[in-house]
């Protein structure tokens, strides 16, 4: 099966957000709603504090590491719109050819064969599979948007047999992609 795609930038923020998500590193998942979270009940406090015993100086600080969790997913974004930039290999058209045997990825400047033993397992929602490697930090990206129906099909079918599934694959019924809720 040969696939030619392009990773745009959303592209590529989406593939870290299904990574993070399904992170086996819990402070990585916790970036996205726990840190945000409890930054958000920090201030609470401190402004019901404020409200009753008045402003001190000293709430300052505090308000600092309040926004600074809250703000926690917009630094990222950032961080990773900026890392899509300087990642220029994948900028352009790309190729993946999958046979029994494995996976070849290539673009513009580079060329990548890796047999399927080299993946871990791999995770899908409605916009990109994502395939991590053995040590599980390092995964590569197939954006479902330039694909047909038959080639995310098959796609699947190569990583089902060849690759463990990680779980987050949508539900089909009766053929139809039911896309996941993140």
């Amino acid at each position: 099966m040969h696939i030619d795609y392009e990773i745009s930038e959303q592209d590529f923020l989406d593939a870290q957000r299904l990574a993070i998500k399904n992170s086996s590193l819990r402070i990585v998942r916790w970036t996205r709603l726990v840190l945000p979270l409890f930054g958000l009940s920090l201030l609470i406090f401190l402004i019901h504090g404020t409200a009753t015993q008045g402003f001190s100086v000293r709430l300052i600080p505090g308000l600092a590491v309040c926004l600074f969790f809250i703000s926690v997913p917009l630094l990222n974004r950032r961080t990773r719109k900026n890392l899509y930039a300087k990642s220029t290999a994948m900028h352009g058209r790309l190729s993946l050819d999958a046979d029994d045997d494995g996976m070849q990825f290539g673009g513009q400047t580079f060329s990548s064969k890796m047999s399927w033993s080299h993946f871990g397992k791999f995770f899908e929602d409605e916009k990109v599979f994502v395939l991590y490697q053995q040590n599980q930090r390092v995964f590569s990206s197939v954006p479902k948007r330039t694909l047909s129906p038959e080639q995310i099909t098959t796609l699947r079918q190569y990583l089902e047999r060849n690759v463990s599934s990680g779980g987050s694959k949508p539900a089909t019924n009766g053929g139809v992609q039911a896309p996941e809720r993140i």
